[in-house]
Formats: structure tokens, C-alpha cells, sequence
């Protein structure tokens, strides 16, 4: 089983995940878990304009800041 580690998250992300964990009756990774997995399934919604404007290995967090905002909620089983 391959492992991923996402570096720098915030603390305020982090404590709203392990609030929907915790209401849904699951582990923070379970959580993820499922996450990933149904954004890896439903590639219709993958956010291609980022490839255009990221270049391999140039930092995203500008880009992602200057662009936040409301996101559409995820309907998790």
C-alpha cells in the first residue's frame, strides 16, 4: 500500500477534518481516505486549469491563496 504525506496544512483544516470524522463515526485517515479516492474517481472535476498555470515543482500556495474561496461540499458515504 503506497503511503502520501501532505505537508502544511492548517491547523483550522485539520480540526474541521477530525470534526466530520468524528461525526461520521471514522478515523481522520478513513476520512482522507475517502476523500481522495471519490476526487481520484470523478476526474471530470479535476481542476485542470491548474496544470496550465503550475509549473512542475513551483510552489502552489500563492496561486491557491489568491484564488480561495467558498468550495462545493462533497457528499462522503
Amino acid at each position: 500500500m503506497a503511503r502520501v504525506t501532505i505537508r502544511n496544512l492548517s491547523p483550522e483544516t485539520i480540526e474541521r477534518l477530525r470534526r466530520r470524522a468524528e461525526q461520521r463515526g471514522c478515523s481522520l485517515e478513513t476520512l482522507a481516505r475517502s476523500i481522495l479516492d471519490r476526487a481520484a474517481a470523478d476526474l471530470t472535476e479535476f481542476p485542470h486549469d491548474l496544470i496550465a498555470v503550475v509549473e512542475p515543482g513551483e510552489d502552489i500556495e500563492p496561486f491557491l491563496d489568491s484564488h480561495d474561496g467558498p468550495q462545493a461540499t462533497v457528499d462522503l458515504p
